[in-house]
């Protein structure tokens, strides 16, 4: 792709113009432009929004330009790991909902009379091998493991794991261990788009093992040329066997020896021992509340994105009365959720949230952070009176910010929310096949402000409508309730 100053500078001849006739027309020093142009001197906002009117570009060129000049202002680097957020915002239903009753068709049943040693150049034959010793494993062995040192950014992995969303692998731990990458030296910048990358792998497991896991990271100055040396530098270690994977899976050696067994499990355990824990699967509700409870949005995340608006900020106690069932949690619960309003009633923050999410709140009267388990559903004339509430909210300087995100240009799915607790929190929330939802905390930094940074500049991307723009639709879904009532 050409940088922005080629770009213009290709376009003010193709127009006609010289530098001293559009300096004129544009209004902007000649000297400065000139600068500007040649690398001497940053290209503003400014002087940018001054020249695209002048350049007579197609809404095709138009989107060319403003690409480019977003990389010239953020870099490269920053602009290929704000796309990969995106994507991740947008990952497709489906995707998170993998689990399956279905066994695979084909494994192999008779693992004792394999050959101690095993090696296949196939990932198909791989990948059935390795699913017929865990298959075996949690079918005679009590406590069946399966621990990963793997590269989880590589396409294979989230096929091979995707073998295990089934009811049948429920007494299955899984521990996996990754590497999150350094640029160069250990000193040097992390590499967010390979450790986002690592994340987008991660979320369909997340969603649809139905065993117990936890995941654990280590940082290191990552070498793909001294990697590509290493004949098997990924492993597993099942409670038979040692597996172990060419860089690109397409090679493995299975090893069944007790000897070889017990080296590496030390091997993984210490390794295990030096790094942190990303996370230890599903946290609770109240849990999540906790830790809300304790920081500030308006300090800590002053914008953020959720499914729908914070809608409890409105709730009364009343409300809750109302609405929370005879659960075992319902006091603890009540009384958390109580402190946290009168939280939100104080601070001012910036919500972004999805059509997708207003449209199951207006419709169904659902709030997406109150389980259908724990709450009903929020009745018709409730519904009225909170989005008022919201419309009124945006209208006031002084208070929270609520805007809809642009669906046309983000494309995102109710199955998954993100919250933060910084500086290393991600929360995601993300909601099964069967509509039930759970909530996993990520503990890593590079993950954490890489999403916040896209997050806090989707207004610059044009992702979010304005205030006006989110209340009229507000208004419209007010009018369709009252025609209810």
């Amino acid at each position: 792709m050409e940088q922005i100053r080629e770009l213009i500078r290709k376009h003010i001849e193709a127009n006609g113009y010289t530098i001293y006739s559009i300096s004129n027309q544009s209004r902007i020093n000649r000297t400065n432009l000139q600068k500007m142009l040649s690398g001497q001197r940053r290209l503003t906002t400014d002087a940018y929004d001054k020249l695209i009117p002048l350049l007579s570009l197609s809404p095709m060129e138009k989107d060319e330009f403003d690409k480019a000049f977003l990389i010239d202002q953020i870099g490269y680097e920053r602009y290929q790991t704000h796309l990969q957020v995106k994507n991740i915002l947008e990952i497709p239903a489906e995707t998170l909902s993998q689990a399956s009753d279905t066994l695979a068709d084909s494994f192999i049943t008779d693992i004792e009379n394999l050959p101690s040693y095993t090696l296949l150049h196939d990932r198909f034959q791989i990948t059935n091998l390795i699913y017929s010793i865990i298959y075996n494993a949690v079918s005679h062995i009590s406590e069946p493991y399966l621990y990963i040192y793997a590269d989880m950014s590589n396409a294979y992995m989230p096929i091979l794991l995707k073998q295990f969303y089934n009811s049948h692998f429920s007494n299955l731990n899984i521990v996996q261990l990754l590497e999150f990458r350094k640029v160069q030296e250990l000193s040097g910048n992390y590499d967010n788009l390979h450790n986002l990358k690592i994340l987008t792998s991660l979320l369909p497991f997340f969603s649809a093992f139905p065993g117990k896991f936890t995941v654990h990271y280590y940082y290191a100055a990552h070498n793909d040329a001294h990697l590509s040396a290493i004949a098997f530098p990924n492993y597993m270690i099942t409670n038979t066997h040692v597996i172990f994977l060419s860089p690109e899976f397409d090679t493995a050696f299975f090893v069944s020896n007790e000897d070889f067994h017990r080296h590496y499990m030390d091997v993984f355990g210490k390794a295990v021992g030096k790094s942190f824990v990303l996370t230890r699967g599903e946290q609770t509700a109240a849990e999540l509340l906790d830790s809300l409870i304790n920081v500030s949005p308006a300090t800590n995340y002053p914008i953020c994105i959720n499914v729908q608006p914070t809608l409890e900020k409105y709730f009364t106690p009343e409300m809750l009365d109302k609405y929370m069932l005879d659960t075992p949690y319902r006091d603890i619960l009540r009384e958390k959720l109580l402190f946290r309003i009168s939280q939100l009633a104080l601070e001012n923050h910036t919500v972004m949230f999805t059509e997708e999410g207003l449209e199951l709140f207006t419709k169904h009267g659902k709030n997406i952070n109150f389980p259908d388990e724990l709450a009903k559903r929020i009745d018709v004339p409730d519904r009225i009176s909170i989005l008022e509430q919201i419309i009124a909210t945006n209208d006031d300087p002084d208070d929270c910010t609520f805007l809809l995100l642009d669906k046309q240009k983000l494309h995102t799915s109710l199955n998954l929310t993100i919250s933060f607790v910084p500086p290393m929190t991600t929360y995601l929330l993300l909601t099964r096949a069967d509509g039930t939802s759970m909530i996993i905390p990520l503990q890593e930094h590079t993950i954490c402000s890489s999403i916040m940074d896209f997050v806090q500049n989707m207004a610059g991307y044009g992702l979010v409508l304005s205030v006006d723009e989110t209340n009229a639709i507000l208004r419209r879904h007010i009018d369709e309730l009252r025609r209810q009532e």
